[in-house]
């Protein structure tokens, strides 16, 4: 018989032929649809990069941006940059406050390198290198750099270059790197006459960290130019400060899309190039990364040699496994789902063992550990309620006690009444009204009027300690009354006039209590003639306000933090509280409350 013609060789070929054609055709489909999903993966993970590289650059130069324009801080102040421009004098005190804004402007970010200033009244320049400052006549420094910007909200960003002088004789410690310089014009408020130019060179450390994040050295190249199609940095650093020839950059730089990517080609590059284009302070960036195809397809290569290998080991074990497979893992698999049906009759306890650790071991060990955390779920949900209705029987028990107080003072009134002693009814009546507030816990947020007659009872039981000595006034002429602010905000701050502005003062005690308001904001003032604050108190008071740090007294009692963060929750970050002692003594609070805005969020 021959051997073409036995069942054997049939069944053979049969089997070698329902093995190998679908391997084979999976292998070379699979081929090109990885190399089709490498490159859509690709562009979807670089374009993210990309975006993420654009939005941190844009931060980068916003911050640089910023910088330049802490010329305009403290304008108020006569020792300011601004003021010194505007002034134009030019003397040892204005040098000296000079040299103070210089410097702490160049300690503001350590890439920056130097700092120039012009004042065009003085017609004096300034540069600060490494804490040393110089100073020269004239603007011969900016020829050659700088170009007045047409919209004078805008600086002028000079493209990298090497760190120069700006004229001036040569520093013995100048250090010299590739920079880039943002020019600031200073102009005089409101007739925009110019006053003056600021320069800040910044070196390109922080822009080549963040650039070197976003592509494979040694594989793929990263651009990033200005308006101008100069490149401020690239991977290829011959190019930085320079203007590139290369056609895929234009073609990026003049696409009409915002960003994407398209595919290149010419004698120089074989890939794709993803770009992003951004607009800041009036120009136009474009960041732009090259990924060759070599590059891109290497890991398709290496999975197709792969799965040639994979495809010979397969026609060896394929038979054996498909036996194997059919008889080794269905009677386990058989079991396992027999004590699987038993939990839907409610058995939670499944009494599973296998020795094995494969798969079917594992899951069958995961099932049994789930149904027993099932289990335990529900006992310890029936623990949880027993504890909250054991909780709420408490909450309510610990009700009693205020009430009871509160009754008790009621009492106490109405014996004083009949024994014909009224200002005890006055007192507890006040102490009650207090009380009542307090305990009224469902109501958060209250009018001002409320806060005022909580205030008003307050002062009426401390003029009882304090007699004659105590007077106070509260004046809400023009205030809205019905204006919502958080409980407990006025009492806490009349309270600390008695604990810090009274302590061992003999004399008469004032307390004075403003509330104005117009569209914007209620404005409450409230002042005393204590002690006030000493200085260097005053300062670590301003300070805590200011970083938002805890001051809640050691007794429990509200702090002026917690004041402040409790209207910046309700009111809007707006909110402000100022403190400032009164000459030629006494202490005063200031409260400035936004008007919520309709559609506002509690």
């Amino acid at each position: 018989m021959k051997i073409r013609s036995s069942i054997r060789y049939k069944l053979s070929v049969f089997l070698l032929i329902s093995i190998i054609v679908p391997i084979a055709a999976s292998i070379f489909l699979s081929f090109f649809y990885t190399k089709r999903s490498l490159k859509e993966d690709a562009i979807r993970e670089n374009s993210n990069i990309v975006h993420q590289g654009a939005t941190s650059l844009i931060s980068q130069l916003n911050q640089m941006n910023n910088l330049s324009l802490s010329v305009y801080t403290n304008v108020h102040e006569s020792s300011s940059l601004y003021n010194i421009l505007n002034r134009g004098r030019s003397d040892f005190m204005v040098e000296r406050n000079l040299y103070s804004g210089l410097h702490a402007i160049e300690q503001s970010a350590k890439e920056v390198q130097q700092v120039y200033l012009y004042s065009d009244l003085a017609d004096q320049s300034y540069l600060l290198i490494n804490g040393f400052l110089k100073r020269d006549v004239g603007q011969a420094g900016l020829e050659g750099h700088y170009v007045q910007p047409l919209n004078k909200d805008d600086p002028y960003f000079e493209p990298p270059h090497v760190s120069h002088n700006y004229g001036m004789e040569e520093f013995p410690y100048s250090p010299v790197n590739t920079v880039l310089t943002i020019h600031r014009p200073v102009y005089r408020a409101p007739l925009k006459e110019r006053i003056g130019v600021l320069s800040i060179d910044f070196k390109l450390d922080r822009l080549r960290n963040l650039s070197d994040m976003l592509y494979d050295k040694g594989n793929e190249h990263l651009y990033l130019l200005d308006d101008t199609g100069t490149t401020v940095y690239s991977s290829e650093t011959e190019w930085i400060g320079q203007k590139p020839p290369h056609s895929w950059l234009q073609h990026a730089r003049y696409n009409l899309f915002q960003s994407g990517y398209f595919d290149w080609k010419d004698d120089g590059f074989h890939g794709i190039v993803i770009y992003e284009k951004f607009e800041l302070i009036g120009r136009v960036w474009t960041i732009a990364k090259q990924i060759p195809n070599d590059y891109l397809y290497s890991n398709a290569s290496r999975v197709l040699r792969i799965n040639m290998i994979l495809l010979v080991s397969f026609l060896v074990v394929a038979i054996a496994a498909t036996l194997f497979v059919s008889v080794k893992l269905t009677a386990p698999i058989k079991r396992l789902t027999e004590s699987i049906k038993k939990i839907k009759l409610g058995k939670l306890k499944l009494d599973i063992h296998s020795d094995r650790s494969d798969e079917v071991g594992v899951l069958g060990h995961t099932i049994k550990n789930m149904v027993d955390t099932i289990d335990n779920l529900i006992m310890r949900e029936l623990r949880l309620e027993l504890a909250n209705k054991n909780n709420q029987l408490k909450a309510l028990q610990a009700q009693i006690n205020p009430h009871f107080i509160y009754n008790t003072l009621q009492s106490i009134g109405s014996v004083a009444l009949h024994h014909q002693v009224p200002k005890i009814y006055e007192l507890t009546s006040s102490l009650g009204a207090m009380m009542r507030y307090n305990m009224n816990t469902e109501e958060s947020v209250v009018p001002l009027y409320k806060e005022i007659s909580h205030v008003e009872a307050y002062l009426e039981l401390q003029k009882q300690r304090f007699k004659e000595r105590l007077s106070f006034r509260i004046i809400t002429e023009g205030a809205d009354l019905a204006f919502r602010m958080p409980k407990m905000i006025l009492q806490p701050l009349v309270e600390n006039c008695f604990k810090h502005g009274f302590e061992n003062n003999s004399g008469p005690l004032e307390i004075t209590l403003v509330c104005r308001s117009d569209d914007e904001a209620l404005r409450i003032v409230i002042e005393d003639n204590g002690l006030g604050v000493p200085p260097e108190r005053m300062r670590q008071l301003v300070e805590t306000i200011g970083q938002g740090e805890t001051d809640s007294d050691s007794d429990g009692s509200i702090g002026l933090i917690n004041v402040i963060s409790r209207l910046r929750l309700y009111n809007g970050e707006e909110s402000q509280l100022l403190v400032r002692n009164l000459e030629p003594a006494g202490f005063s609070v200031t409260l400035i409350i936004p008007v919520r805005k309709e559609g506002s969020s509690t």
